[in-house]
């Protein structure tokens, strides 16, 4: 009789004061350096009315006032996000570029924005010979957004693509050193969702490569650039997630001269589950010999008859080979139940039907016969421990792991007498943490 996960948690409530401040004190815009009250007035003077200064929502620049060197001349430029009040057009987000004359900054150029909110800006060397300014805008009442590229040179800006899109980001696609965009865009009249690497082509910024990617997902969770395998060929993995929780992966792969979407890999193949004790997992170099593996699930031989949210999935590692047409396994692991560590799976367990049981913090690795259903001899044990808890571990019975960055917890090995069991140092360099 197959037995069902138990699973215990313990939760604590932490409760925070704040003190006390008026809603005037919240809404009041921030204090500007001196600096910033000098491009402020500037701006005042080009408007000769009431703005709303505008803030970009993530990055590295969050501030409305961004001062750079543009256009590689001897001064910085400024850039100032701003928005005027009342305006029923749809163009009240704008851009206003200025620039020192004589000593004191002017306004050069005042641009309508592509979207409601600023979402982000960034600022890179896409091999065009000018820096390329990308001002990513969210869009009211709607999950895509507006990627605007640019440049910048006698006091005028010069926009060179904008891209209605779901996801983007900058990336080294072919592994050249130089960066270009990558896109993915939902063709709303088709259904088709593509994705598109934009960059420098004989000098100028350029669409590179397009292709359909799974039209069946929810949304983008990564995306990773990384070597296959030792012949050159390099890989943009691009995971996916379904309305279910569960998530695929699709690859364009890069040989050569050339883009193409790798044949090898499909929902069906690559396809991951996801519940309280499989976490999501990205595309990565697992196991650090310097190539991108795929991950996919598959539950353990106990918890097959279970529903999805109770079971404890083996996490299989494939690799793309022949030039991305092929896929084979690689290896297999156990994810911790946070997403902090990977234990893979070493050679003398091959052949081996293992069990896994999960309690609180505790992970323990069984023998077990699939035929008749039951557990035998345990293999391993992993234990894990929230800072401040790691004492009762400190004795010669448990080997220390390491500690997690991302969660805090250390984690432990209790080896056994079985004749699988495995030496400190398979242990460590099985155990990959996080």
């Amino acid at each position: 009789m197959k037995k069902r996960i138990i699973a215990t948690a313990a939760v604590s409530l932490l409760l925070s004061s704040c003190s006390a401040a008026s809603v005037e004190e919240l809404l009041s815009p921030p204090r500007l350096d001196g600096e910033q009250s000098d491009i402020y007035a500037a701006l005042r003077d080009f408007t000769n009315g009431d703005i709303i200064l505008k803030y970009p929502k993530s990055g590295q620049y969050r501030s409305a006032f961004v001062v750079k060197d543009l256009d590689s001349e001897p001064s910085d430029e400024a850039i100032v996000f701003y928005e005027i009040p009342n305006v029923t057009d749809g163009s009240s987000l704008r851009l206003n570029f200025l620039d020192k004359r004589d000593g004191k900054w002017v306004s050069v150029y005042d641009l309508a924005a592509s979207g409601s909110e600023v979402e982000s800006v960034r600022f890179e060397d896409l091999g065009i010979g000018s820096t390329a300014m990308i001002v990513n805008y969210l869009m009211q009442s709607s999950s895509d957004r507006y990627t605007s590229i640019m440049t910048y040179s006698d006091s005028t800006p010069n926009e060179l693509m904008n891209i209605r899109n779901i996801y983007m980001d900058v990336i080294d696609s072919d592994g050249d050193g130089v960066r270009d965009i990558f896109a993915v865009t939902n063709e709303r009249a088709s259904g088709i969702t593509m994705a598109g690497i934009i960059g420098e082509k004989e000098g100028v910024l350029a669409r590179r490569f397009t292709v359909p990617l799974n039209s069946g997902f929810a949304g983008i969770r990564d995306v990773t650039c990384g070597e296959c395998d030792a012949t050159g060929t390099r890989a943009v993995f691009v995971d996916y997630a379904f309305s279910d929780g569960s998530f695929g992966t699709d690859a364009i792969i890069h040989s050569g001269k050339y883009y193409y979407l790798s044949p090898a890999l499909n929902p069906d193949v690559t396809l991951r589950s996801s519940n309280s004790f499989t976490p999501y997992i990205s595309c990565r170099d697992a196991d650090d010999d310097g190539y991108v593996e795929v991950p996919s699930t598959v539950p353990f031989s106990e918890y097959i008859d279970l529903p999805p949210a109770e079971q404890v999935n083996i996490t299989v590692w494939h690799r793309i080979e022949r030039g991305g047409v092929r896929l084979s396994e690689k290896f297999r692991s156990f994810v911790g139940t946070k997403g902090d560590y990977i234990f893979i799976f070493p050679e003398n367990w091959m052949g081996v039907t293992a069990s896994v049981s999960i309690a609180e913090s505790t992970v323990v690795f069984n023998r077990y016969d699939s035929i008749s259903g039951t557990k035998g001899e345990e293999i391993l044990r992993i234990c894990g421990a929230s800072e401040g808890n790691t004492a009762k571990y400190d004795t010669e019975d448990y080997i220390c792991l390491g500690k997690s960055a991302a969660s805090g917890y250390t984690y432990y090995a209790v080896p056994t007498n079985s004749l699988i069991t495995l030496d400190e140092e398979t242990l460590k360099k099985n155990f990959k943490i996080y």
